[in-house]
């Protein structure tokens, strides 16, 4: 079969909306990827995908144009059959790695090419949450990028004296890009519960660019079951979202608890994964309105970065190695995180009660700097804290918990006109325990804050902590 491109139709697609084309699509692809050519879809289309258990694999590059793709999930063989995988030809395979240190630079390693590698320390246990959903936590796993020559080019996480398990998988030269569609997915009706489905694109390669597309959520009832993201990615690297529409879910009680526990639903998932960039990204409903659960999520990834995005949360939850925002605007979950190493925030607008918010599930940690340049914060209630913690020094997350080292504002104007008497504090008081008492886990607070440029609606000013005998060793540093 000789052509430039293949289409849904040469395989038997009918896209006129009913009949279900996810045979002919899954077909398609399989061709394409023998072959090695792209896929088109064709403009007018509506193709229709229902509940049958059977995943697209691609591997070339797609057009989707202006094609419509309706995704019922009303009912399914399987809820966690992803629609579409981009996948690469490699695998991963066992390295033999004894041990690696937070500063170590280099692998000696017999191998040509970059890999994408994990380690994990089976006899540590890391991300021990708290509160409502409390759990034992995860392995302590690090994710990093070796070449050819051994060179560490991400850096490490945790100290590995004893590495349990290592694995590396050679990363693809090719660059894909999948680009256009109009996606609705019509809602699942199951009962809520944590019956996550996953419906929509995996990723799990690397040098990927997912461009152009719409997606859409209709049939939302007063219940169903939460997603784990249209777009989701495992273990990708130099992954790229751009210039596209994403939908935030309703946001459902789990109905089998008396007592509040939320459902979180997310169109954007990353997982482990390494240098993932959401550019020009909008949400298509309010970000600012609650009955929308946070539409981004993350959990053990590096290098995250948002520029000119619309979303109605950043959200580094099983952690976050350095993460770069910009020119963005985020709504009312704000900036929510759990990580190390460098965190950057420039000309963004943030809709909520604290400019950042410090995970208390996984400790309130940051264990690096974050910088704060030129951003507006629009406070939502009358106590208000920049920094957003709770700790209360009992309980062992796997990991030593802190506030950053290092804060730096140089440009901040916080919007609270509305609120004549609204109290303002860089740090909340983190704790109502006393503060001579001795901690089984200490928590580490601010060492230092440096303010420039920092303005209010009405004048008012950022006093340290509404408890400031919690932070005695912080210094404040103005700077004209």
């Amino acid at each position: 079969m000789e052509s430039k491109y293949l289409s849904y139709e040469q395989f038997g697609a009918v896209g006129d909306g009913v009949h279900d084309d996810i045979e002919a699509i899954v077909a398609c692809h399989d061709e394409a990827n023998r072959l090695n050519v792209p896929v088109k879809a064709k403009d007018g289309a509506t193709y229709y995908i229902g509940g049958k258990k059977m995943t697209a694999v691609i591997k070339t590059d797609v057009d989707f144009g202006k094609a419509k793709f309706i995704i019922d999930d009303i009912v399914l063989e399987d809820r966690e059959s992803y629609v579409f995988s981009i996948e690469s030809d490699y695998s991963f395979e066992p390295v033999e790695i004894e041990s690696l240190a937070v500063d170590q630079r280099k692998l000696n390693l017999d191998k040509k090419g970059n890999y994408f590698v994990r380690v994990f320390d089976d006899n540590h246990r890391v991300f021990r949450r708290k509160g409502v959903h409390a759990n034992n936590g995860s392995a302590a796993e690090d994710i990093f990028i070796v070449d050819s020559e051994g060179n560490i080019l991400t850096t490490i996480d945790f100290d590995y004296p004893k590495v349990t398990r290592s694995e590396m998988k050679c990363i693809d030269d090719a660059p894909i890009t999948v680009s256009g569609g109009i996606f609705t997915t019509i809602a699942n009706q199951m009962e809520s519960y944590y019956y996550y489905h996953f419906r929509g694109f995996n990723v799990t390669r690397a040098h990927v660019t997912i461009c152009g597309f719409e997606h859409y959520v209709e049939g939302e009832l007063d219940h169903g079951a939460p997603y784990h993201g249209f777009i989701r990615s495992n273990y990708a690297a130099d992954l790229t979202i751009k210039d596209a529409i994403v939908t935030g879910r309703r946001m459902y009680q789990n109905c089998r608890r008396t007592t509040r526990d939320g459902l979180g639903s997310y169109d954007l998932s990353f997982w482990s994964s390494i240098d993932v960039r959401c550019i020009n990204v909008k949400q298509s409903n309010d970000i600012t309105d609650h009955k929308y659960w946070g539409v981004y999520t993350s959990n053990f990834c590096k290098n995250l970065m948002l520029d000119s995005c619309v979303l109605s949360r950043f959200d580094a939850h099983m952690g976050v190695t350095n993460f770069t925002i910009r020119n963005s605007k985020l709504g009312h979950s704000g900036i929510m995180l759990t990580g190390f190493g460098e965190g950057i925030i420039e000309n963004t607008e943030v809709y909520t009660h604290s400019f950042i918010i410090l995970r208390p599930d996984y400790g309130s940690t940051w264990n690096g700097t974050l910088s704060i340049k030129d951003c507006v914060w629009c406070p939502d209630r009358r106590d208000n804290s920049m920094v957003y913690a709770v700790n209360t020094e009992d309980h062992d997350f796997g990991y030593y918990c802190c506030q950053p080292k290092v804060m730096t504002i140089d440009g901040m104007h916080v919007k609270n006109a509305d609120v004549a008497d609204m109290k303002l504090y860089l740090l909340r008081k983190f704790t109502d325990r006393p503060i001579s008492e001795e901690k089984a886990s200490p928590y580490g607070r601010v060492n230092e804050f440096y303010i420039s440029r920092l303005t209010t609606d009405n004048g008012a000013e950022l006093e340290l902590s509404e408890c400031p005998e919690l932070y005695p060793e912080t210094k404040v540093i103005y700077k004209d």
